[in-house]
């Protein structure tokens, strides 16, 4: 296949339906100019179009379903060479993810199967993309074991440098065997990457994710300012939680770095980089209040020992929750699909130590950006709310 130098940036997303790959297309097409790129693809694997995926009408962006990269390389070839002008691509945003589970549980498989992933879509490209210049690989705060609580050791605030978790916990941490396939994978080609590291994301996706802690959190205060007879609503995590540090990142900065570090391979190839939407850490007990507020609600502290929040707070109203969907017209079993234990996870377990990031690596590359982290929540729960996922 002949390779064909272009000046204008052609960019193929991975997982464009998820929290992340959404964000890197919706923040491709005006970042870090509106004609930037000449042409942006995104890859789901269920059928999505450009409406229902709530992004903006433009020409250059094509959406295409029908992706499964659990398939052999082979078939991805086969997939991707379907695709108008494949050969064009030159940078690429891999943001597809299978979740198993947290921690130890499901790991083998969960590692097996994303490192498949990663590595069946790279031989993939490889073979259609000859312009493929640069990809980038988002990781984050499983890199630093944060799902294992204080049983892993830290310094903080988190630096890029940091050692890897040791066993056994390191185990199942499947970022480490991804980040060295690529590495091995990239080695003496023409095409780098770089290593993105945000921690919990705040944004909008047009199906329901995982890894979103804005919708949980969102149709949580939605509830209660319908069904509790109080505006103070109290924290869905732990007093040990309300205090610690964090760098939760806004999924239109994190789109923006994507986009950033892939533009400046000179100053990021083959390096990791943490983000957030400020430089110093950012506690729940700073940022609840103006989450909370948008509902017009008062953003406590926890409740005490036996009284009722979060998670445990909304399933006790499931008799109630059809009957609220249908009257708020929004989707059909909303909070059927919505991943509850993920804002108890981040409220919780996640939150119980500091594990706010040092941003030194990605400011050193001229990447100064910083966005008001609440009003990151804000334009999220607009969003949810244009797509019938909040009232």
């Amino acid at each position: 296949m002949t390779t064909v130098k272009t000046d204008e940036p052609q960019a193929l997303v991975f997982g464009a339906s998820g929290i992340t790959g959404w964000a890197i297309i919706n923040a491709a097409l005006s970042y870090p100019t509106p004609t930037t790129f000449k042409r942006i693809v995104g890859l789901t694997s269920r059928p999505l179009s450009v409406e229902d995926a709530g992004l903006p009408t433009d020409q250059r962006l094509r959406l295409y379903s029908g992706l499964d990269l659990s398939k052999d390389s082979q078939s991805i070839i086969d997939y991707l060479g379907k695709i108008e002008n494949i050969q064009e691509i030159t940078h690429v945003y891999f943001a597809a993810y299978v979740h198993r589970g947290w921690g130890d549980e499901g790991s083998e498989e969960r590692k097996r199967e994303n490192i498949d992933f990663i590595t069946n879509a790279v031989v993939a490209v490889e073979n259609v993309c000859p312009n493929l210049q640069f990809w980038t690989f988002p990781t984050g705060g499983k890199w630093y074991g944060f799902e294992f609580g204080d049983k892993v050791e830290r310094v903080v605030p988190l630096k890029e440098s940091a050692p890897r978790v040791p066993a056994p916990y390191g185990d199942h941490i499947f970022y480490y065997p991804q980040i060295d396939t690529l590495a091995k994978l990239s080695k003496d080609k023409n095409w780098k990457f770089a290593d993105i590291r945000p921690d919990a994301i705040v944004g909008f996706v047009p199906n329901h994710n995982p890894m979103n802690i804005a919708e949980p959190l969102g149709l949580y205060l939605s509830l209660w300012k319908s069904l509790s007879p109080s505006l103070d609503v109290p924290f869905p995590g732990t007093e040990e939680s309300y205090t610690h540090l964090q760098s939760n990142i806004s999924s239109d900065q994190l789109g923006r770095f994507h986009i950033y570090a892939s533009l400046h391979p000179e100053k990021t190839a083959g390096k990791s980089f943490n983000i957030a939407d400020v430089d110093e850490g950012l506690s729940w007990e700073m940022t609840w209040p103006g989450i909370a507020a948008y509902f017009g609600l008062k953003g406590v502290g926890p409740v005490a020992k036996g009284g009722l929040s979060g998670e445990e707070w909304v399933k006790a109203q499931k008799g109630k929750w059809d009957s609220w969907t249908k009257e708020k017209g929004l989707r059909q079993k909303v909070l059927d699909n919505t991943c509850w234990s993920f804002m108890t996870i981040v409220a919780g377990p996640y939150s119980t130590f500091d594990r706010h990031f040092d941003l030194t690596e990605a400011r050193s590359i001229g990447f100064n950006e910083s966005v008001d982290h609440i009003k990151g929540y804000h334009i999220a729960f607009d969003r949810m709310r244009a797509r019938k996922i909040i009232p």
